[in-house]
């Protein structure tokens, strides 16, 4: 460590700039040990000189350089503890995981990365990671639970009803935090014949409705229903409110299913999931 720290801070006073790969390589060089070894030594060295104000992380070049007034100052541990949790579960993007760095990343510098890594350390490992990982896997758990009852045709009727909602309001929120903006959730149509028809989004900004369906052949029950609800908003404020409609789906329909859509000329959009993200397909 004491030798990582003589070479981080040589090279910040020469060239302005360290960087880990070659605080490794030099450590590894020098005392003749292998790469693996490094990796301890180094971070404890980076830490410490990033507690003590001797250097700080640039995230544009990912180097270590001497740390400037408008560089993050030491935060409480419980603020940033915080921060990470509020990041949420990793994305398939992350690949299902973000180490401590990516956290640092994903927080976009507004704390040390020397807070973060003592946040995650001292705060929230053992403690809240653990229990926020377990409530993830537990919701992702019952999702799966409920798709395979409704798949199964011996499900009560009230049981498949349960789970549709609840998956369906599962996708809604996840293509909600996609879009960067908050659309009206479960917008009020009217009631026809003794019924509330209400639809799941009805996004303003692009005068777009929106249903979720539960599976993914649940595409051609909901086009009169979404069609529908386009005619009633309109007629009721008497001026065209909705331009399109579109289907939300947990997955890609068949093509052949699309084409068949696409055929109808219905001013149909359908957006399936793909993971973490959304395709959005405008059927013209």
């Amino acid at each position: 460590m004491s030798r990582a720290t003589r070479y981080i801070e040589q090279q910040l006073d020469a060239a302005g700039t360290a960087t880990w790969e070659d605080t490794r390589e030099h450590l590894a060089k020098t005392l003749g040990i292998a790469p693996a070894l490094t990796i301890d030594p180094v971070l404890r060295a980076v830490i410490d000189l990033e507690s003590t104000g001797a250097l700080a992380h640039d995230l544009e070049t990912e180097e270590y350089r001497r740390a400037r007034p408008t560089d993050p100052r030491e935060a409480p541990l419980a603020e940033v503890a915080d921060a990470v949790l509020a990041l949420g579960w990793p994305t398939k993007a992350d690949g299902g995981h973000r180490t401590i760095y990516q956290t640092f990343v994903a927080l976009d510098g507004r704390y040390r990365h020397a807070d973060v890594y003592r946040a995650m350390h001292e705060r929230l490992k053992g403690r809240e990671l653990e229990l926020y990982a377990m409530k993830c896997w537990r919701a992702r758990g019952e999702l799966a639970l409920a798709a395979t009852r409704l798949a199964d045709p011996h499900t009560t009727v009230a049981q498949a009803l349960a789970d549709e909602r609840r998956l369906e309001a599962h996708l809604v929120a996840s293509y909600i935090a996609t879009l960067g903006y908050r659309p009206r959730l479960e917008y009020r149509i009217g009631r026809v014949g003794g019924t509330d028809l209400v639809a799941d989004i009805y996004d303003e900004r692009r005068r777009l409705i929106v249903e979720a369906k539960a599976t993914v052949d649940g595409l051609f029950p909901a086009i009169g229903q979404v069609h529908r609800y386009r005619y009633l908003v309109n007629l009721a404020a008497d001026r065209t409110l909705v331009d399109r409609v579109a289907v939300l789906l947990p997955g890609e329909p068949s093509q052949d299913d699309l084409s068949c859509a696409a055929s109808m000329y219905l001013d149909l959009d359908v957006i399936w999931q793909d993971g973490d993200e959304f395709e959005h397909r405008v059927l013209r």
